[in-house]
């Protein structure tokens, strides 16, 4: 076997196994990682009951905590996820929310092994081997939380592990 090929095994293994992995874990309990980056997105629960958000995520941007979640828009069946730097609590207008939107968009889970993308799935379900997040990079790049970075992420988050 000639060192290319082991390499693609040894490749494909890991492949697998991380989507291995990636299918012992729920959601909730998923951090996905962004390759040219590193910027990693940590999901949480939903904040409780009788609320419209059906995840929380998180990111460390530089030196910014940055808090998202998702939420469930019946209006286009799609799960649409916002990621906030710095919102103000309590009674706010559509305004004071869009001017700490970092990202806004649908957030798509990735079987690895088909390469079908698919709905983030509900709170519970396994998680998926990569999330797309279309537009993320740029939207960073443009906000006030990117602007000290070199280089933006990308829109493909990877599997990276499963919280306790």
């Amino acid at each position: 076997m000639g060192a290319s090929t082991g390499i693609s095994v040894l490749l494909a293994a890991l492949a697998i196994s991380q989507a291995a992995v990636a299918a012992d874990c729920r959601i909730e309990k998923a951090v996905y990682r962004e390759a040219d980056t590193g910027l990693e997105l940590v999901f949480t629960a939903a904040s409780g009951e009788n609320t419209p958000v059906t995840h929380g995520f998180s990111t460390m941007i530089g030196t910014l905590q940055l808090d998202g979640h998702v939420i469930y828009d019946p209006e286009i069946e799609r799960p649409v996820g916002m990621l906030m730097n710095a919102c103000p609590e309590g009674d706010v207008t559509g305004a004071d929310i869009a001017a700490c939107t970092v990202w806004k968009g649908i957030i798509y889970g990735i079987d690895e092994a088909t390469g079908h993308a698919d709905l983030l799935p509900p709170e519970g379900a396994e998680a998926p081997d990569a999330l797309l997040l279309p537009g993320f990079g740029p939207s960073v790049l443009a906000s006030s939380a990117g602007k000290g970075l070199e280089a933006g992420p990308w829109d493909v988050f990877e599997f990276k592990e499963c919280t306790p």
